[in-house]
């Protein structure tokens, strides 16, 4: 044998070694999420930094990506972040102190065409007389009775002045997350099953609410008013342990006469001050 086939031979084997493989090609399960606001320009976006953790699990409705939680705010503070569309894309952000008093109410509007997700960004002023904990809240109001669709928040400290501490939120799934009975659907039989996935909070205790289609009298956040309140309850989350995200379910009653469109309310409260850390609802139409 020659030499000059084997030289040709080992050059070819070297080629083929050193050409690159061709890009592998996405698949329809690959998804990017929009990259989320930052804080400065040199800082990296929030990464996500939970997985799902039921086969329910859902992107959260509203998510805050500025500040996120443990921020030190001080006044102006800027609130950023994304949300599904809302009636006419409208938003609403509140800071709140240490006793649950709200500080500053601001709304905004979600910058996209209508019935589309988008980014939203508000900027807040306030005032505290001492350095104390406080809470940002961004939600939706209820076109047909004024309570509060959907409600997100993050616990932050309050600064009277000096330097903030603006520190980005990671991306997570929703919260608190409904999964029966379904959105939209009938419900009947004057009793309600609800069940659903939550993160873990106080005690884990969720609030349950249901709400007519509307009503007069005295304001209430979760049903626009109270006498538009149908009933009220409690759900339980079942933990595998303290701190941890499970499963929850509870039951409300209700009566009425004739097909009538509702709202189903799951909501947590804050053990410090009462207010509202997260709420999801969902609509149906009550049936005798």
């Amino acid at each position: 044998m020659t030499k000059a086939p084997i030289f040709s031979a080992l050059l070819l084997v070297l080629l083929a070694a050193c050409t690159p493989a061709p890009a592998a090609t996405a698949t329809s399960t690959d998804f990017a999420l929009p990259p989320l606001p930052t804080a400065e320009p040199n800082l990296p976006p929030p990464q996500p930094s939970a997985m799902p953790t039921s086969p329910e699990s859902s992107l959260e409705a509203i998510l805050i990506s500025l500040p996120g939680f443990g921020s030190r705010l001080v006044s102006p503070v800027t609130v950023q972040g994304q949300s599904r569309p809302t009636f006419e894309q409208n938003l609403v952000v509140a800071i709140y102190g240490e006793e649950g008093e709200v500080l500053a109410l601001q709304p905004t509007t979600i910058q996209s065409p209508m019935g589309e997700p988008g980014n939203f960004s508000a900027q807040l002023v306030f005032t505290v007389s001492r350095e104390q904990p406080g809470r940002v809240s961004v939600y939706e109001t209820s076109a047909m009775d004024g309570g509060i669709v959907h409600l997100a928040s993050v616990e932050v400290t309050l600064l009277t002045g000096g330097e903030a501490a603006i520190l980005p939120a990671a991306f997570h799934f929703e919260v608190i997350n409904i999964t029966a009975p379904a959105a939209l659907g009938q419900v009947s039989g004057g009793q309600i099953e609800i069940s659903g996935f939550s993160d873990y909070f106080f005690e884990s205790s969720l609030g349950l609410a249901l709400c007519g289609p509307g009503g007069e009298g005295e304001s209430d956040e979760l049903c626009g008013t109270h006498d538009n309140i149908l009933a009220l309850g409690a759900a339980m989350i079942n933990s595998p342990d303290i701190g941890q995200p499970g499963p929850f379910s509870g039951q409300l009653s209700y009566s009425v006469s004739e097909p009538t469109p509702a709202r189903i309310v799951v909501f947590a409260q804050s053990m410090r001050d009462g207010g509202l850390l997260h709420l999801s609802s969902i609509p149906v139409t009550l049936v005798p």
